[in-house]
């Protein structure tokens, strides 16, 4: 059986997670079918994880930019809503920065449990959310974007990887390649 680099990293990423849960309050704890998540992407302690790149996140466009974001929130999925922030730094291919602000986010458009793995606490969870955002500079909101953040842990469809896409509305700007970074689903209790 070949092992993959990229197979090697995720049950790497896998077990370090394991063993961060076990240093979690037990009130932390709940099943996959929690109509509440935390989401972190590229923040918070999967910040600390001994891997390669794990935050904040990146993803790439066609042409070459860069988009880096890391933030984190909550989404209900009965409600349909979602409260979130974070920062964002948008890249030429020779690392010129070309904006850097923050997100805040504006509705929930869908969420999808992959739900959990084994070996991992139950409340940690893999999925796919939607979200619409707000792309502000200098605290001038500039743009709206589709932010999707996926985490890999449970089932997840073939073709979808660990990460974010972003998707800013009425420019050419779609960072649909995920480059580095890892992204967490908690359910809530």
């Amino acid at each position: 059986m070949k092992i993959t680099l990229r197979t090697f990293w995720k049950a790497l990423v896998l077990g370090l997670l394991g063993i961060l849960s076990m240093m979690l309050p037990l009130g932390f704890a709940a099943g996959h079918s929690a109509a509440s998540f935390q989401f972190l992407v590229g923040a918070g302690t999967i910040c600390g994880l001994p891997v390669p790149n794990p935050c904040p996140d990146v993803s790439m466009a066609s042409n070459g930019d860069t988009v880096t974001v890391s933030g984190q929130g909550t989404l209900s999925i009965f409600a349909k809503s979602v409260t979130g922030s974070g920062t964002f730094v948008h890249k030429a291919p020779d690392g010129t920065v070309r904006a850097m602000g923050t997100w805040t986010t504006i509705q929930l458009m869908s969420f999808r449990s992959f739900g959990n793995s084994p070996g991992l606490p139950s409340n940690f969870v893999g999925g796919q959310a939607i979200m619409l955002v707000q792309l502000s500079v200098g605290g001038k909101p500039v743009h709206t974007a589709v932010l999707t953040v996926i985490c890999e842990v449970g089932t997840p469809p073939d073709g979808l990887h660990e990460g974010f896409k972003l998707a800013v509305q009425d420019t050419p700007f779609n960072f649909n390649k995920q480059v580095s970074g890892i992204t967490l689903f908690i359910s809530q209790a």
